[in-house]
């Protein structure tokens, strides 16, 4: 976990800033590439599915795409014109996008208490994140004399590959979850354990409350780092200011387990709307760095509340043949669909409030998210039925000792 999100923490925080100013894309333009790793969140799962836990092992598969991906970020990093930025950024999304469902597969395979302690693992996810945005700021340009220069954002990418190597090779080490039983297993080659179990009402509604949530968390990831220094941040410290909302997430993913018990599904994932209404309106009355300072510090609290409650929910629901088919199907609708759409429309908003000298009305261009998601927020409250977790379907019944036995059959 804290090697995978180490990786994406490098690139994902700054991508907007790295095209609009470093490469002079256009709004429509960012969004356009930007959405483009929701093509990885649409294809990837659906080869993945066919072959992760039934071809190769999920920790193999994992070496395998990491390797791939951080060579792929390697050439990219190297690309300046639009045709070729986009046809990289599609390579390098097949490779890295499906990794992330396959890092939780990992987690739930090895994960002796059914998935109860997800969140204390996943927290080093949170870590690694932070880790890379300190490390880089203030570890990496602190040497660097140019240290304000944006041109120096090539070098994340780069460090984003060698971490991606580092990756492949530890996922080797992990025992595989494909052990010779399962191996042996006859199934479909088409997944339709995983597509059942995705088309279960509760399921069906988790996953469109998810992907809507990701369509409005979209326009944060395309647009706060331009904005931030927009409105004064130097570069260097852009990363740091942005990881202070994983900050808060680490105690958060350490006690959701314990929150979920005491709240429920529901009323988790309305808190984590009601951060997403405030983070969004507090960068629309952005002036003032405390401000939005506060806005950055809750965006780990709703992720946390909103889609690692909706990755455990949706959890409970698999059997050990489905869990990487339904990981990945999810995948699908809400970073691929959900993603795409949102971060295109974020990319055209952004063109929309932007004036000649193209100087962003970012005040406008947060109002956006802000409304939709009080429109989330009212569907939530109204359709959203609580998830009662049911028993999985491989779950082994319990052992009746051979006196009680007799004494039943009695």
């Amino acid at each position: 976990m804290f090697i995978q999100f180490f990786v994406g923490g490098a690139t994902q925080p700054v991508m907007s800033l790295y095209l609009k100013d470093h490469l002079g894309f256009s709004g429509t333009e960012v969004g356009f590439v930007m959405g483009l790793s929701a093509i990885g969140s649409i294809i990837s799962p659906l080869f993945m599915t066919f072959i992760a836990d039934r071809v190769i092992s999920s920790e193999k598969l994992l070496s395998v795409l990491h390797v791939m991906a951080g060579t792929s970020i390697l050439v990219f990093a190297m690309q300046t014109t639009f045709s070729s930025v986009v046809f990289l950024y599609i390579i390098y999304n097949l490779m890295i996008t499906p990794t992330y469902a396959l890092v939780n597969a990992i987690t739930f395979h090895h994960n002796p208490s059914k998935g109860n302690n997800f969140g204390s693992i996943r927290v080093w996810g949170t870590i690694g994140w932070i880790s890379i945005a300190w490390f880089f700021s203030f570890v990496i340009l602190q040497k660097d004399t140019s240290a304000h220069n944006i041109s120096q954002l090539p070098l994340l990418l780069k460090v984003s590959a060698v971490t991606s190597f580092i990756l492949s090779i530890y996922s080797l080490t992990i025992p595989s979850s494909l052990n010779r039983e399962r191996k042996n297993e006859k199934r479909a080659f088409f997944p339709v354990d995983s597509l059942r179990v995705m088309l279960k009402p509760q399921v069906l509604t988790l996953t469109l409350t998810a992907a809507a949530v990701t369509f409005i968390d979209r326009f944060y990831a395309v647009g706060t780092a331009p904005f931030l220094k927009q409105i004064g941040f130097s570069e260097k410290s852009i990363m740091p200011a942005m990881s202070l909302g994983q900050l808060p997430e680490i105690f958060a993913m350490g006690l959701l387990g314990y929150i979920l018990k005491r709240w429920g599904m529901k009323k988790v994932l309305i808190a984590g709307m009601c951060m997403e209404i405030f983070r969004f309106g507090a960068c629309a009355l952005g002036s003032s760095h405390l401000i939005v300072y506060t806005s950055l510090s809750v965006h780990g609290l709703a992720y946390t509340f909103i889609f690692i409650t909706a990755i455990i929910s949706l959890d409970s629901f698999c059997s050990k043949n489905e869990r990487t088919g339904v990981h990945q199907l999810f995948s699908v609708i809400t970073g691929g669909i959900g993603g795409f759409l949102g971060c295109y429309a974020a990319g055209k908003i952004t063109d929309r409030f932007s004036d000649s000298m193209g100087i962003v009305y970012y005040e406008a261009y947060w109002m956006v998210p802000f409304l939709l998601s009080v429109f989330i927020l009212a569907l939530l409250v109204l359709f959203v039925e609580d998830v009662k977790k049911p028993v999985p379907a491989d779950a082994q019944p319990a052992k009746i000792p051979q006196e009680k036995a007799v004494e039943k059959t009695a």
